[in-house]
């Protein structure tokens, strides 16, 4: 396409200069030109350049008669860009200049005398701008301004201080536009670090494959810089549903900028119950530690982990499990195992009847260790020390009837009959229940 317009210009130039020899007509030299069969359609356009309107503005005769066979008989008043930058600003002294400026070839992008493009360019700007920048090409998802033709809104066609002939520098230029993410990187406490290297370290400047110009897909974009937990989630055998999903990364962290440490598009607590919403509910009036602090990381992986559930350590699915020293690591996290080391004990656990150690007596059995899920709720419920009214036994609902005392407590579940406990009176018999009505 450019060495087609550089034909056209030439013919142009040629025709200027008397390549067609035609006998000269009365009146003015203007006239003449445009009218003497020569040149009669070189102006014949919506945006005439100024100095067109005499020719002799940029043309000057240098032999006679006009035209001759063979023979120039006109030429130009002064070679490019002498003769541009007598009437337009010179160009040049920047740190970027764009190469047909650099070149002094103002006819490579604008006619030297009329147009039906804005600024006199040889085509719209989309197409003038691809005869050379060939590699921008085609996108499935182009930046608005490269889809309009309108490369000028973001590059100045001529010279710049900045990289790649920008208009401004590259975070101002995006948010001009894109004010809304401007506003949000501002009005926040915590931003991305990737905005230090600009819009352009994750988003494509005019176009690509994927939707909001990112270069790469979902989470496949982060791991790029954040390897650690991209290394992490490709190995782990249970991942973060939310990786997978159309937003990635962006289900749980804000790619700009946060009030929350990590990004976090809300605190974690509120984060995890919009989508895990009957883990914790209005009911709850007793919270497991780690949730009344509004962290769920502390038991579970955000990310990626080998445990199900994504939790941090093992925890048995199983209601039955042999004690040892290593099981029920996700508890033990937090609490300390010298509850369940000791038949008898005075301090260890709260749990007992006198010093008779009743989590002793459940958990560190070798045949038939109970889990803490037997009697416990893992994320919050309505009694002290999370003792659940009811827990799920394979396919039936099993419950505890739990009531807490003073010095203890008693408890009529499904496994055993009614029991009771009392950490100051050993022996002391559960309350006959009360007939129902």
């Amino acid at each position: 396409m450019f060495v087609r317009r550089q034909g056209l210009l030439a013919g142009a130039a040629a025709l200027l200069l008397g390549a067609v020899v035609l006998a000269p007509r009365a009146g003015s030299a203007q006239e003449s030109c445009q009218t003497a069969g020569c040149h009669g359609g070189l102006l014949e356009a919506t945006a005439v350049h100024d100095a067109a309107e005499s020719c002799d503005n940029c043309h000057e005769s240098i032999a006679t008669p006009h035209p001759q066979k063979g023979k120039a008989t006109f030429e130009l008043t002064e070679s490019q860009p002498a003769l541009c930058t007598a009437c337009h600003d010179a160009f040049g002294s920047k740190k970027q200049v764009h190469d047909p400026v650099g070149e002094g070839t103002c006819t490579n992008c604008h006619s030297p005398h009329a147009s039906n493009q804005a600024h006199l360019l040889l085509a719209a700007q989309k197409e003038l701008c691809g005869d050379c920048h060939s590699e921008i090409g085609e996108a499935k998802f182009p930046h608005g301004p490269v889809e309009a033709g309108d490369c000028t809104s973001c590059h100045t066609p001529h010279e710049s201080d900045l990289k790649p002939l920008l208009v401004q520098k590259e975070d101002a230029l995006c948010v001009d536009c894109h004010t809304d993410v401007g506003d949000l990187v501002k009005s926040r406490k915590v931003q991305h670090q990737a905005l230090d290297m600009g819009c352009t370290s994750c988003h494509l400047p005019h176009g690509g494959a994927h939707e909001k110009l990112l270069a790469e897909e979902g989470a496949e974009l982060c791991f790029q810089c954040h390897d650690d937990i991209g290394d992490k989630v490709q190995k782990a055998p249970v991942v973060h549903a939310a990786l997978a999903s159309a937003k990635g990364c962006a289900s749980c962290h804000s790619p700009h900028a946060a009030d929350q440490e990590s990004l976090l598009l809300e605190p974690e607590k509120a984060g995890c119950l919009g989508c895990h919403g009957k883990v914790v509910t209005p009911a709850m009036t007793v919270l497991h530690g780690p949730i009344a602090e509004g962290s769920c990381t502390a038991c579970h992986e955000p990310h990626g982990g080998a445990q199900a559930k994504l939790l941090i350590a093992d925890f048995p699915a199983a209601a039955y499990v042999p004690y040892t020293d290593t099981a029920y690591a996700l508890c033990f996290q937090c609490h300390n195992r010298d509850l369940l080391k000791y038949p008898d004990t005075s301090f260890a656990t709260g749990f007992r009847d006198g010093e008779r150690n009743l989590h002793f007596l459940h958990v560190n059995n070798p045949q038939k260790g109970r889990s803490c899920a037997l009697c416990h709720s893992l994320h919050g419920g309505g009694n002290a020390a999370l003792v659940a009214e009811s827990v799920a036994f394979g396919s039936w609902q099993l419950p505890l009837k739990y009531v807490s005392t003073e010095n203890g407590g008693t408890c009529a579940p499904g496994c055993h009959r009614p029991a009771a406990y009392d950490r100051k009176n050993p022996g002391k018999k559960p309350e006959p229940a009360k007939p129902a009505g």
